[in-house]
């Protein structure tokens, strides 16, 4: 969704070594990130949701990694298939802005 890249190709830049789950860090994502220009950044700590502007990959509670769109209002969370929801029951704990307010 932000880079035009299939998962495929995203999770391929991840070294997952000798993982058998793609359990993604922190610093697998900020690696991914800055290798697409996206962000090079350290994550912010936060546990509300106000917080954040622009578009942000947010960690969650339950370790657990989702796009958060704070201009729409929208929460793109890969355990929902039915598509983004318009609010989330899930706390952050950290983010990083990938886009930021009014990017265009």
């Amino acid at each position: 969704m932000l880079t035009g890249m299939s998962y495929d190709d995203v999770a391929a830049m991840i070294d997952w070594g000798d993982r058998s789950a793609h359990y993604t860090t922190w610093n697998d994502l900020c690696g991914v990130l800055a290798e697409i220009g996206l962000s090079n950044e350290a994550p912010i700590k936060t546990s509300r949701w106000s917080d954040i502007q622009g578009v942000a990959i947010v960690h969650v509670q339950g370790d657990h990694f989702m796009l958060y769109d704070a201009e729409n209002g929208l929460f793109y969370d890969p355990a929902e298939m039915e598509g983004p929801g318009v609010a989330s029951d899930r706390v952050p704990t950290s983010y990083l802005t990938v886009y930021g307010p009014n990017h265009r």
